[in-house]
């Protein structure tokens, strides 16, 4: 009997050995997908938040750039009259401050793929970007370095 006992506890034994890597594999399959899906919205996160970043950053910057001059430029009370020109120009664009809700496109295209809503938001701060050199273009030409002074705006 000792035989048979043996044989049936070896079958026992692969028995149990096959169930217990059954359930460690599975575990391990959804630890594997969990751990896929939590990498993936990260990596889809983070690529996100860095496009959005660039261009909230080059919108913000472009806008405050301009306002913080003319506010410098008021406040030393220099009588350039080619700038004190451009500055009531500029205070007639009437543009909202830098922070301001109007200038960012995502309010206007929610729901739409994130490179669409930067890509609008890049055109509109293209477009801005235009807008001053044409109106202001002593000002923006103090902007310029070296390699864009070259560049014709029209």
């Amino acid at each position: 009997m000792s035989a048979i006992e043996g044989s049936d506890e070896e079958t026992d034994f692969k028995e149990i050995s096959s169930t217990n890597y059954q359930r460690v594999q599975e575990k391990v399959a959804k630890i594997s997908y969990a751990d896929g899906i939590s990498d993936g919205r990260e990596k889809v996160f983070q690529d996100s938040f860095d496009e959005g970043f660039e261009d909230g950053f080059k919108t913000g910057f472009e806008l405050a750039k301009l306002s913080a001059f003319y506010e410098t430029l008021k406040n030393a009370g220099t009588a350039n009259a080619e700038l004190s020109t451009e500055q009531e120009a500029y205070q007639q664009l009437k543009l909202a401050d830098a922070m301001d809700k109007s200038h960012f496109k995502y309010l206007e295209h929610q729901g739409a793929p994130l490179n669409v809503i930067s890509d609008k938001q890049r055109t509109y701060v293209d477009n801005l970007l235009v807008q001053f050199a044409q109106q202001l273009p002593s000002t923006t030409n103090l902007f310029l370095t070296g390699s864009e002074s070259s560049v014709n705006v029209v």
